[in-house]
Protein backbone atom coordinates (compact mmCIF):
# COMPACT_ATOMS: atom_id res chain seq x y z
CA UNK A 1 0.00 0.00 0.00
CA UNK A 2 1.28 3.44 -0.94
CA UNK A 3 2.44 5.64 1.91
CA UNK A 4 0.62 8.96 1.40
CA UNK A 5 1.76 10.55 4.67
CA UNK A 6 3.12 14.07 4.37
CA UNK A 7 6.87 13.47 4.49
CA UNK A 8 8.67 16.58 5.69
CA UNK A 9 12.45 16.85 5.61
CA UNK A 10 14.38 19.61 7.34
CA UNK A 11 17.91 20.43 8.49
CA UNK A 12 18.65 21.41 12.10
CA UNK A 13 22.33 21.98 12.64
CA UNK A 14 22.23 24.91 15.02
CA UNK A 15 24.51 25.59 18.00
CA UNK A 16 23.00 24.92 21.46
CA UNK A 17 21.36 28.33 21.69
CA UNK A 18 17.95 28.73 23.33
CA UNK A 19 16.73 30.99 20.53
CA UNK A 20 17.35 28.34 17.88
CA UNK A 21 15.96 25.55 20.05
CA UNK A 22 12.77 27.53 20.61
CA UNK A 23 12.53 28.28 16.89
CA UNK A 24 12.93 24.57 16.05
CA UNK A 25 10.34 23.65 18.69
CA UNK A 26 7.86 26.00 17.01
CA UNK A 27 8.80 24.55 13.62
CA UNK A 28 7.97 21.00 14.73
CA UNK A 29 4.82 22.03 16.57
CA UNK A 30 3.37 23.82 13.56
CA UNK A 31 4.43 21.21 11.00
CA UNK A 32 2.86 18.39 13.02
CA UNK A 33 -0.29 20.40 13.74
CA UNK A 34 -0.75 20.96 10.02
CA UNK A 35 -0.44 17.41 8.76
CA UNK A 36 3.26 16.59 8.91
CA UNK A 37 3.07 12.94 9.93
CA UNK A 38 6.63 11.94 9.04
CA UNK A 39 9.54 14.29 9.77
CA UNK A 40 13.17 13.55 8.92
CA UNK A 41 15.70 15.87 10.56
CA UNK A 42 19.19 15.98 9.07
CA UNK A 43 22.18 17.32 10.99
CA UNK A 44 25.94 17.29 10.72
CA UNK A 45 27.58 18.10 14.07
CA UNK A 46 24.92 19.76 16.26
CA UNK A 47 22.24 17.20 17.23
CA UNK A 48 18.78 18.78 17.49
CA UNK A 49 16.67 18.70 20.63
CA UNK A 50 13.39 16.90 19.90
CA UNK A 51 10.77 16.70 22.63
CA UNK A 52 9.10 13.46 23.69
CA UNK A 53 5.76 15.02 22.77
CA UNK A 54 6.89 15.62 19.19
CA UNK A 55 8.05 12.01 18.93
CA UNK A 56 4.69 10.85 20.26
CA UNK A 57 2.70 12.88 17.74
CA UNK A 58 4.73 12.14 14.60
CA UNK A 59 7.15 9.65 13.12
CA UNK A 60 10.40 11.55 13.64
CA UNK A 61 13.77 10.37 12.40
CA UNK A 62 16.94 12.22 13.37
CA UNK A 63 19.69 11.38 10.90
CA UNK A 64 23.33 12.43 11.09
CA UNK A 65 24.77 13.11 7.64
CA UNK A 66 28.12 14.22 6.32
CA UNK A 67 29.25 17.04 4.10
CA UNK A 68 30.36 16.38 0.53
CA UNK A 69 33.28 17.88 -1.35
CA UNK A 70 31.63 20.02 -4.01
CA UNK A 71 34.51 22.47 -4.18
CA UNK A 72 32.89 25.15 -2.04
CA UNK A 73 32.67 25.49 1.74
CA UNK A 74 29.21 27.04 2.08
CA UNK A 75 27.05 24.79 4.28
CA UNK A 76 24.13 24.83 1.88
CA UNK A 77 26.37 23.61 -0.93
CA UNK A 78 28.45 21.04 0.90
CA UNK A 79 25.64 19.69 3.11
CA UNK A 80 22.11 20.77 2.22
CA UNK A 81 22.25 20.31 -1.55
CA UNK A 82 23.95 16.88 -1.71
CA UNK A 83 22.01 15.38 1.18
CA UNK A 84 18.65 16.43 -0.21
CA UNK A 85 19.67 15.15 -3.63
CA UNK A 86 20.56 11.78 -2.08
CA UNK A 87 17.08 11.10 -0.69
CA UNK A 88 15.31 8.28 -2.47
CA UNK A 89 11.66 9.11 -1.75
CA UNK A 90 9.31 12.04 -2.43
CA UNK A 91 9.52 14.73 0.25
CA UNK A 92 8.60 18.25 1.22
CA UNK A 93 11.69 20.14 2.37
CA UNK A 94 11.11 23.03 4.75
CA UNK A 95 13.85 25.16 6.22
CA UNK A 96 13.80 24.92 10.01
CA UNK A 97 13.50 28.71 10.25
CA UNK A 98 9.87 28.51 9.11
CA UNK A 99 6.52 28.04 10.80
CA UNK A 100 3.60 26.36 9.07
CA UNK A 101 0.27 28.16 9.27
CA UNK A 102 -1.92 26.04 6.95
CA UNK A 103 -2.68 22.41 6.21
CA UNK A 104 0.27 20.90 4.32
CA UNK A 105 -1.79 18.17 2.65
CA UNK A 106 -2.99 20.26 -0.33
CA UNK A 107 0.63 21.22 -1.02
CA UNK A 108 1.80 17.62 -0.61
CA UNK A 109 -0.78 16.50 -3.18
CA UNK A 110 0.93 18.71 -5.79
CA UNK A 111 3.96 16.40 -5.78
CA UNK A 112 2.23 14.40 -8.50
CA UNK A 113 2.03 17.42 -10.82
CA UNK A 114 5.74 18.08 -11.40
CA UNK A 115 8.98 16.35 -10.36
CA UNK A 116 10.32 19.39 -8.49
CA UNK A 117 8.41 22.45 -7.31
CA UNK A 118 9.84 25.57 -5.72
CA UNK A 119 8.81 29.14 -4.97
CA UNK A 120 10.51 32.32 -6.12
CA UNK A 121 11.81 34.92 -3.72
CA UNK A 122 9.38 37.69 -2.95
CA UNK A 123 10.26 41.29 -3.66
CA UNK A 124 11.02 42.48 -0.12
CA UNK A 125 11.30 46.27 0.29
CA UNK A 126 13.91 46.04 3.08
CA UNK A 127 16.19 43.61 1.22
CA UNK A 128 17.90 45.01 -1.93
CA UNK A 129 19.04 41.50 -2.92
CA UNK A 130 15.45 40.73 -3.88
CA UNK A 131 15.04 43.77 -6.14
CA UNK A 132 15.75 41.90 -9.36
CA UNK A 133 14.17 39.42 -11.72
CA UNK A 134 12.48 36.46 -9.98
CA UNK A 135 14.81 33.80 -8.62
CA UNK A 136 14.48 30.69 -6.51
CA UNK A 137 14.20 30.53 -2.73
CA UNK A 138 15.17 26.97 -1.78
CA UNK A 139 13.64 27.12 1.71
CA UNK A 140 10.59 25.23 0.45
CA UNK A 141 11.05 22.35 -2.00
CA UNK A 142 8.40 19.86 -3.05
CA UNK A 143 10.16 16.88 -4.60
CA UNK A 144 7.83 14.41 -6.27
CA UNK A 145 10.55 12.57 -8.21
CA UNK A 146 13.80 12.19 -6.25
CA UNK A 147 15.58 11.02 -9.41
CA UNK A 148 15.07 14.49 -10.87
CA UNK A 149 17.26 15.85 -8.07
CA UNK A 150 20.43 14.95 -9.96
CA UNK A 151 23.43 16.31 -8.05
CA UNK A 152 25.97 15.49 -10.78
CA UNK A 153 23.94 17.27 -13.42
CA UNK A 154 23.35 20.28 -11.15
CA UNK A 155 27.03 20.66 -10.32
CA UNK A 156 28.10 20.06 -13.93
CA UNK A 157 26.09 23.08 -15.06
CA UNK A 158 27.66 25.22 -12.35
CA UNK A 159 31.15 23.98 -13.20
CA UNK A 160 30.62 24.93 -16.83
CA UNK A 161 29.47 28.44 -15.87
CA UNK A 162 32.12 29.23 -13.25
CA UNK A 163 34.12 26.27 -11.86
CA UNK A 164 33.52 25.85 -8.15
CA UNK A 165 36.90 24.20 -7.74
CA UNK A 166 38.62 27.39 -8.91
CA UNK A 167 36.29 29.65 -6.96
CA UNK A 168 39.02 32.11 -6.02
CA UNK A 169 39.33 33.11 -9.69
CA UNK A 170 35.72 34.28 -9.87
CA UNK A 171 33.65 36.93 -8.20
CA UNK A 172 30.59 35.79 -6.29
CA UNK A 173 28.40 37.33 -8.99
CA UNK A 174 30.15 35.25 -11.65
CA UNK A 175 29.91 32.06 -9.61
CA UNK A 176 26.24 32.27 -8.70
CA UNK A 177 23.32 33.17 -10.88
CA UNK A 178 21.46 35.00 -8.09
CA UNK A 179 21.70 35.64 -4.33
CA UNK A 180 22.15 32.53 -2.22
CA UNK A 181 24.26 29.42 -2.59
CA UNK A 182 22.45 26.12 -3.18
CA UNK A 183 19.44 28.00 -4.54
CA UNK A 184 21.67 29.96 -6.94
CA UNK A 185 23.24 26.76 -8.26
CA UNK A 186 19.85 25.11 -8.67
CA UNK A 187 18.39 28.22 -10.28
CA UNK A 188 21.16 28.18 -12.87
CA UNK A 189 20.60 24.46 -13.47
CA UNK A 190 16.86 24.81 -13.99
CA UNK A 191 17.37 27.83 -16.26
CA UNK A 192 19.98 25.98 -18.32
CA UNK A 193 17.80 22.91 -18.89
CA UNK A 194 14.69 25.02 -19.52
CA UNK A 195 12.73 23.65 -16.57
CA UNK A 196 10.03 25.77 -14.93
CA UNK A 197 10.15 24.81 -11.26
CA UNK A 198 7.18 27.00 -10.31
CA UNK A 199 3.58 25.81 -9.92
CA UNK A 200 0.54 28.05 -10.51
CA UNK A 201 -1.05 26.85 -7.27
CA UNK A 202 2.10 27.10 -5.14
CA UNK A 203 2.78 30.81 -4.89
CA UNK A 204 4.62 33.15 -2.55
CA UNK A 205 2.20 32.34 0.27
CA UNK A 206 3.89 28.95 0.58
CA UNK A 207 7.29 30.56 1.23
CA UNK A 208 6.67 34.06 2.54
CA UNK A 209 9.30 36.28 4.11
CA UNK A 210 8.54 36.99 7.77
CA UNK A 211 9.53 40.60 7.15
CA UNK A 212 6.43 41.13 5.01
CA UNK A 213 4.03 38.92 6.98
CA UNK A 214 1.65 39.83 9.78
CA UNK A 215 0.60 36.93 12.02
CA UNK A 216 -2.44 36.98 14.27
CA UNK A 217 -4.77 34.46 15.92
CA UNK A 218 -8.19 33.83 14.43
CA UNK A 219 -11.41 33.25 16.38
CA UNK A 220 -10.54 29.62 16.99
CA UNK A 221 -7.06 30.43 18.30
CA UNK A 222 -5.19 29.32 15.16
CA UNK A 223 -2.31 31.35 13.84
CA UNK A 224 -3.00 33.00 10.49
CA UNK A 225 -0.76 35.12 8.30
CA UNK A 226 -1.26 37.85 5.70
CA UNK A 227 1.30 39.77 3.71
CA UNK A 228 1.87 43.37 4.67
CA UNK A 229 3.73 46.20 2.96
CA UNK A 230 3.43 44.59 -0.49
CA UNK A 231 1.21 45.58 -3.43
CA UNK A 232 -0.68 42.29 -3.15
CA UNK A 233 -2.23 40.95 0.05
CA UNK A 234 -2.57 37.18 0.25
CA UNK A 235 -2.69 34.44 2.89
CA UNK A 236 0.62 33.13 4.19
CA UNK A 237 0.80 29.36 4.60
CA UNK A 238 4.51 29.04 5.45
CA UNK A 239 6.27 31.94 7.14
CA UNK A 240 10.02 32.04 6.55
CA UNK A 241 12.38 33.80 8.98
CA UNK A 242 15.32 34.04 6.61
CA UNK A 243 18.29 36.37 6.81
CA UNK A 244 17.71 39.42 9.03
CA UNK A 245 14.12 38.43 9.79
CA UNK A 246 14.78 35.85 12.50
CA UNK A 247 11.76 35.48 14.83
CA UNK A 248 13.46 36.98 17.90
CA UNK A 249 14.62 39.97 15.82
CA UNK A 250 11.15 40.91 14.57
CA UNK A 251 9.05 40.05 17.61
CA UNK A 252 7.15 37.22 15.94
CA UNK A 253 4.08 36.36 18.05
CA UNK A 254 4.38 32.65 17.27
CA UNK A 255 7.95 32.55 18.55
CA UNK A 256 7.15 34.77 21.51
CA UNK A 257 4.33 32.40 22.53
CA UNK A 258 7.00 29.79 23.35
CA UNK A 259 8.66 31.87 26.04
CA UNK A 260 9.23 29.62 29.05
CA UNK A 261 8.66 26.39 27.13
CA UNK A 262 11.20 23.69 27.98
CA UNK A 263 12.69 22.78 24.59
CA UNK A 264 14.95 20.07 25.98
CA UNK A 265 14.45 16.60 24.58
Amino acid sequence: MADDRVKVVTIMNYPPDLRYRRMCHAFLDTVIANGGESVTILFEDHPPAVSAEHRRLADIEVRQCRSFDVGHSHFNLRFKLPNLASLDHPFLFLDADTVTLSDLRPLWARRHDKPWVGVNHQWVPADPRTHRSPFLNSGVQLVGDPNFYDLRAILAVQEAAAPLRRAAEFTKEEMFACPGADQAVMFRYFTTIGYDYTHPLVGHGWNSCAGVTTITRDGSGRWTGLTTGLPDVYPVHINHYWSQFKPWAIGCPVYDSYAGVDEAS
